[in-house]
């Protein structure tokens, strides 16, 4: 134990003496208050001396009465202790300390923790350094492109990662990036591909053609592999030579592109063995430390788009997940300017069922019943949360693309709104299905919103006589180490990137979504076949009427029961220019520069930004 844990320790014990106050004591009581034996007792008192804390007058004899004072406040000793376990990345000590501190001092080193998020500018000698720390509360589990189903992981994947294709949201339409330019025949069964020059790994290499190749080769001769529905389409690719490539697909396949867009596609080298948590790519920035505690991004200086702005991104493990916002927007923008960016969520919350377990959930009139008892309107209505806004369907796509392709809600949920409560036909529907008042559980994601939520849900279905227990979880738990067995009913969300159609197709076929892990063979096989026979189609028109009408009937079935849909806030500094939201409702570094204030200090100064990563 430090020697100042030590003289924490012993002043919480002693918190009825004053500062500067003499107190009258003997070794052995000392030694009792700190576990320890007296001789050590007597090296950690000449310890208290060397740094000012204490005055001690020591006393020789059986029972004789020795004088301390304290001369340094607690508050002082702790706040010195808890920034130097933070600039250690010792976080789990820092908190460790600070949790057995009072709440009021507490607090105040928890604000101090909130003070070292944002950006940090600092001038030295090497130059001006920017560095912008994220803190973070659900750990990493891997950064394999083809394995990731969190939006956290995929937020960094997105920027030590390039792809052969970029997708412009605002255009809507799919532009170069590794590959400048390509073209496919006819039928759309052979695409090829021509790559940029020069483009350098992390590792220094150039990237070729021979890198696409086993990018690819790995996804579908891999059966495992969480991606090979998604490009099942692919039956080999060819090397036609070092900067050309071309996929040769058992069926016409016109979103291949789109696909090759998404971040499963992510473009690694065939020389390299995939480190999950160490990976090489050819993005903007590059993973040069990783532990338990800290993972640090370094930007690659020879970026072949040019050397992004943001010299350092540091993201911060905080051991206990519900302190990350409340520390970081608490007070954040108390003393400055700041802008707020609304971004609304594409995707949403809903309702699905665990069709790999046997149960009444696989009765269509339970899975009814619970459609009518998780009330969008009631709960939105009675969350009262301006963020929420109830939804019928995870599908929300823009005005102009709506023509034609928006079915009426009646033909979407099979309900026409007259009851909105639903109570009695809930009932109705339960005593019909095979649901014989046996206890169920409902697993739902960590989360003070959803856990309310759950709260609401419960409480209806009691009135019914259905008997559920909630149980909270860690999605990352649930997906990587495969814990959705004991639950018949799954309360999540889906978060699209800005390509909702390819992020819907994703969601039906990539192995790794919660949806998907929870859907038995014979849905795993009709959504292959249904998004194999989509990609089919040349006009994005037909293929997003077909992906409607396909959710329609998951609705329908009662396989996907929509709740609403969400907003966030992101607030800055406004030195901080170009702050875009692009996939995943994460902040775009590529993109995001500083206009530093004239009449910040020379050598250090910070921006405030609250970024939420999860």
């Amino acid at each position: 134990m430090d020697i100042s844990e030590h003289y924490i320790q012993l002043r919480l014990k002693l918190k009825h003496v004053h500062d500067d106050q003499e107190l009258y004591i003997t070794i052995g009581e000392l030694a009792d208050y700190l576990c320890c034996t007296m001789r050590n007792m007597n090296l950690i008192m000449n310890k208290f001396q060397e740094h000012g804390w204490a005055r001690w007058s020591p006393q020789r004899g059986r029972g004789k009465k020795s004088i301390l004072v304290f001369c340094k406040p607690v508050a002082e000793v702790a706040a010195e202790r808890f920034d130097q376990l933070l600039h250690a990345n010792r976080m789990e000590e820092a908190y460790e300390m600070s949790s057995s501190l009072p709440p009021q001092l507490r607090e105040r080193l928890l604000h101090n923790l909130q003070l070292q998020f944002g950006l940090r500018s600092i001038e030295g000698v090497a130059g001006r350094t920017d560095t912008l720390r994220i803190p973070q509360s659900t750990p990493f589990q891997t950064f394999d492109p083809t394995q990731t189903a969190m939006w956290g992981e995929g937020f960094i994947i997105t920027e030590v990662f390039d792809r052969l294709v970029h997708y412009n949201a605002e255009r809507q339409q799919c532009e170069p990036s590794l590959a400048i330019a390509w073209e496919s025949d006819q039928e759309g069964r052979e695409w090829t591909f021509y790559l940029n020059k020069g483009v350098q790994f992390h590792h220094g290499r150039v990237m070729e053609a021979a890198d696409v190749k086993f990018t690819f080769d790995r996804i579908v001769t891999d059966p495992d592999n969480p991606c090979k529905t998604m490009f099942g389409s692919i039956q080999h690719v060819e090397l036609i030579d070092n900067l050309t490539v071309r996929f040769v697909l058992h069926k016409p396949n016109f979103m291949l592109p789109d696909l090759l867009s998404s971040l499963c596609a992510s473009i690694v080298p065939w020389d390299v063995q995939m480190e999950s948590l160490r990976p090489i790519g050819t993005g903007p920035y590059r993973i040069m430390h990783h532990d338990a505690t800290l993972l640090v991004m370094e930007v690659f200086p020879t970026y072949f788009r040019g050397r992004a702005y943001i010299d350092r991104v540091e993201f911060w493990q905080l051991p206990q997940a519900d302190l990350t916002e409340s520390l970081v927007k608490k007070r954040l923008f108390s003393d400055g300017e700041l802008r707020s960016v609304e971004h609304e969520i594409q995707g949403g919350v809903f309702m699905t069922f665990n069709m790999q377990k046997e149960g009444p959930h696989h009765d269509l009139y339970f899975r009814q019943a619970v459609r009518l008892l998780l009330d969008s309107d009631q709960l939105v209505e009675s969350m009262d949360n301006p963020y929420m806004e109830k939804a019928d369907r995870l599908i929300r796509i823009r005005a102009r693309e709506q023509q034609n392709v928006i079915p009426s809600e009646e033909a979407v949920t099979g309900q026409t709104g007259s009851d909105k409560s639903g109570l009695v036909q809930a009932a109705t529907l339960l005593e019909r299905s095979a649901y014989q008042g046996q206890p169920l559980r409902v697993w739902v994601e960590e989360g003070k919103q959803m856990e309310a939520d759950m709260a609401w849900f419960a409480k209806r279905c009691e009135s019914v006589g259905l008997n559920i227990a909630v149980v909270t979880g860690d999605p990352v738990h649930m997906v990587y180490h495969d814990e959705l067995q004991p639950y018949e009913m799954i309360y999540t969300g889906e978060v699209f990137d800005e390509h909702v159609m390819r992020s819907l197709i994703t969601m039906y076929t990539f192995g790794n979504t919660l949806f998907l892990l929870a859907m038995n063979d014979y849905w795993r096989g009709e959504l292959a076949q249904a998004c194999e026979n989509i990609v089919m189609f040349q006009e994005p028109v037909l293929r997003m009427e077909r992906l409607i009408q396909l959710e329609g009937r998951l609705i329908e079935e009662a396989l996907i029961l929509p709740v609403y849909a969400f907003k966030e806030v992101h607030a800055h500094d406004v030195s901080l220019r170009n702050y875009k939201i692009s996939g995943y409702g994460l902040p775009d570094l590529r993109q995001l520069w500083i206009k530093r204030k004239t009449d910040a200090p020379n050598t250090e100064t910070s921006y405030p930004v609250y970024i939420p990563l999860w």
